[in-house]
């Protein structure tokens, strides 16, 4: 039986921690086949990011065109876009209905730092996606006012839904709640709390794109997207937990997707 086919749209991340490299690392982990369109490339290790080289939008543009035109994709994640211009020409594909199952993770990391001219253009992005994982930093931008509490993330959580998402994730896990990491998710006009023991780590790295790409992933195999999101929820922790004694780096490491933290190798 041929795997399921997925595609990620996003950056390249020279540490492997996070962008491309999490997100094809957890479609291998779930026996998927990951597809890229990678939209820049970023130099990065674990303390954080010195250098974005955009792609032009034409070569985004003709990455997305040539996996469309021949593989089965039966979903899609995005993750950075480097600009508005190329946000803007994936969303022209979106609206076409070329894109299913559309998870849209809003990384608002950008090469000119024009980070607001990047939330305008994700508006574009983001009626035609099933799912929308924004964390709380991300959320504030995108609905113009700062995300604080659980209470915020379910108002910041309804009005992007308002825009289109039939589901939106506010993701909190750097929130500091007691025991407990919180997501907060918004569908069919109410909030619910997803509650999952807070991991004591300090390598979270590729967390979201994780989660995101996770989304996906199991929206293909048939889960509905409430499903999917809760499954996804707990793949990250564990791989976040997996991953808690790791010395990769000197700041933020990456996480465990493939468990190999459980495993003994001869």
């Amino acid at each position: 039986m041929d795997p399921s086919v997925v595609l990620t749209v996003g950056a390249s991340d020279s540490s492997g921690g996070s962008g491309i490299q999490a997100d094809l690392r957890t479609l291998a982990a779930m026996r998927m086949h990951g597809a890229s369109v990678v939209t820049a490339v970023v130099s990065r290790n674990t303390r954080g990011t010195t250098d974005v080289y955009a792609q032009p939008t034409t070569v985004v543009s003709g990455q997305l065109g040539s996996v469309l035109e021949d593989l089965p994709v039966a979903a899609v994640k995005t993750g950075m876009f480097p600009n508005a211009e190329t946000a803007i020409a994936v969303a022209a594909r979106a609206r076409s209905g070329a894109l299913p199952n559309l998870v849209v993770d809003p990384v608002l990391e950008t090469a000119g730092g024009n980070r607001r001219g990047l939330a305008a253009a994700l508006e574009r992005l983001l009626p035609h996606a099933l799912v929308a994982t924004p964390n709380r930093e991300e959320a504030s931008l995108l609905v113009g006012w700062e995300v604080v509490t659980p209470d915020d993330m379910a108002k910041a959580a309804a009005e992007l839904s308002a825009g289109g998402p039939r589901y939106v994730v506010v993701t909190g896990g750097d929130l500091v709640a007691g025991d407990n990491a919180i997501d907060v998710v918004w569908a069919d006009g109410a909030a619910r709390l997803l509650h999952s023991p807070r991991v004591s780590s300090r390598n979270t790295d590729g967390s979201g794109a994780t989660f995101a790409t996770a989304v996906a992933a199991r929206l293909t195999l048939g889960d509905d997207p409430a499903e999917a999101i809760a499954w996804s929820k707990g793949f990250v922790g564990r791989a976040i937990s997996d991953a808690a004694d790791w010395r990769i780096g000197a700041g933020t490491g990456p996480i465990d997707q493939f468990g190999w933290s459980a495993l003994t190798l001869r």
